[in-house]
């Protein structure tokens, strides 16, 4: 049996103990006030900027959901590429991710806190990990190849701070929230850019768009740079907050997540993603699949898409209508543009696991071949570097059967995990985690249904969501082990 850790102990059973570290940070802290009325005379107000810092150190260090928050919103509004690429201000995303990690020290050696099932998890992560470093070994082009491992690696080490923290359910609820603000932040402003048709203000880097000549009107970018991605990602938390305008237990809350829903899927409607409307479809198919709408429920999502309806672009559906081409097996016979762009990709990617089927080219590497199987092809008119427009071609193509098949086997674990957990929750009487569980399926899901026509752009968002769905396996093991401590003769 599984006993709390030092922390839980300090914080619910030594209360007279914890008064003492406050009076302790208290009293650190006014010297540190002190010292800084002194030093800011001679050094500026930088100095108060590390006054916060360290404040803001104190406060995670109890409150470490707070952090996550901020983390989960940086990653999926991409604040980072926002201040770096497009302000050239100091990202505050790896600083962040640093602060967590010393947080997350802290909180190990101070307190001797051990999360449950948080090594298990690790140990998955670590192997797919392994995978990279032999996909980097056997590239050709190891330089690419690295820097992208070191790219992963990163977003590796923000799943194991998230998974370290986000254990119970005030933490998992806190998580989601913070997604679902950052797709509220960033479709607000795609929604009130296309409306207002303010297409020369960036919105400090969060009013992306772009102009496609095929579509014939600007294509809703968000922070993504490009639609398909953003879309990709709206989709995933649209079905987040639809969850939480049906089961959140506040009235205002539950209209404030459908109003966000709705909003969210309107920024979706304006990216003109084809592939992003499928995505959505199928990830309200997965979604109801497990929560079966009532009347009002039903209602309230007609009347919410009658009011989207109003709002639809001109020839929006007559674009939908454009995948009808994809049934078309001649490949020769497509007319659109990008499905022929996309046609050569994938033709590229398939002959390259063909070619290399143990290891693939290498990580990364598809982009420095597909010009000599594009020429072979003869589909693709475009003479550019280009990434397959398919996550598991991609996937093939770089990492051959050995990494596909250690990432596709790591996906059905944290889907067979995840499932078995939302049985769990419910079984345990915990049934608002249940809804949670079931969003998180419905969202993964949806998301890996888009990587069948889409590659592994932005996987910051990707790995982070991977991290929630992990994270729903520590909630009920830390259930089940309260319900044994606890209750004992319930066992």
């Amino acid at each position: 049996m599984d006993r709390p850790s030092n922390f839980e102990r300090i914080r619910d059973d030594m209360a007279p103990q914890l008064d003492k570290w406050t009076l302790a940070f208290a009293f650190i802290a006014l010297l540190y006030g002190i010292v800084v009325a002194i030093a800011t005379g001679y050094f500026g107000y930088l100095v108060l900027g590390a006054l916060v810092g360290a404040i803001a150190l104190v406060i995670v260090v109890f409150k470490p959901d707070l952090g996550i928050a901020m983390i989960l919103f940086v990653l999926f509004a991409q604040v980072q590429r926002a201040f770096v690429e497009i302000n050239g201000w100091p990202g505050p995303g790896r600083p962040l991710v640093l602060f967590m990690l010393g947080v997350v020290l802290l909180r190990f050696l101070l307190f001797n806190e051990r999360p449950a099932g948080w090594l298990q998890n690790i140990f998955i992560l670590g192997i797919y990990a392994i995978s990279l470093l032999l996909s980097v070994v056997t590239a050709d082009n190891v330089t690419v190849a690295l820097e992208e491992f070191i790219n992963v690696f990163e977003n590796l080490l923000i799943v194991a701070i998230i998974l370290f923290i986000v254990q119970r359910s005030p933490s998992l609820r806190s998580a989601i929230w913070s997604v679902i603000a950052a797709g509220i932040f960033m479709a607000s402003i795609s929604v009130i850019q296309n409306l207002t048709k303010t297409f020369d203000n960036t919105y400090y880097g969060f009013g992306g768009w772009e102009y496609s000549g095929y579509v014939g009107r600007p294509r809703m970018t968000g922070p993504y740079e490009t639609p398909n991605p953003y879309a990709q990602i709206l989709a995933l938390i649209f079905i987040l907050a639809l969850d939480r305008a049906w089961h959140e237990k506040k009235l205002l809350i539950r209209a404030i997540a459908l109003s966000g829903a709705g909003i969210i899927s309107l920024a979706l409607i304006y990216t003109d993603s084809r592939g992003g409307f499928l995505s959505f479809a199928f990830t309200i198919l997965v979604f109801f699949m497990f929560n079966r709408p009532s009347i009002t429920s039903i209602f309230t999502i007609g009347a919410l898409g009658l009011f989207l309806l109003q709002l639809l672009p001109a020839n929006y559906t007559e674009r939908l209508l454009t995948l009808t081409q994809l049934i078309n097996n001649d490949p020769t016979a497509i007319e659109d543009e990008s499905f022929r762009g996309r046609t050569s990709e994938n033709i590229a990617a398939w002959r390259m696991f063909l070619d290399n089927p143990a290891f693939g080219v290498g990580l990364e590497n598809y982009s420095q071949y597909y010009l000599d199987y594009s020429r072979q092809i003869g589909l693709d008119s475009r003479r550019e570097a280009r990434d397959p427009a398919s996550l598991y071609l991609q996937l093939l193509a770089n990492q051959g059967l050995i990494g596909t098949a250690i990432y596709i086997g790591i996906i059905v674990i944290v889907f067979i995990r995840l499932y078995k957990a939302r049985k769990q929750l419910l079984d345990l009487g915990s049934k608002d985690d249940a809804y949670i569980a079931s969003a998180l399926f419905a969202a993964l899901a949806g998301y890996m249904f888009m990587s069948i026509y889409k590659n592994s752009a932005y996987t910051n968002a990707f790995w982070s969501l991977i991290s929630l769905c992990m994270a729903v396996t520590q909630v009920v093991a830390n259930l089940k082990n309260d319900r044994e401590l606890y209750n004992p003769l319930e066992i």
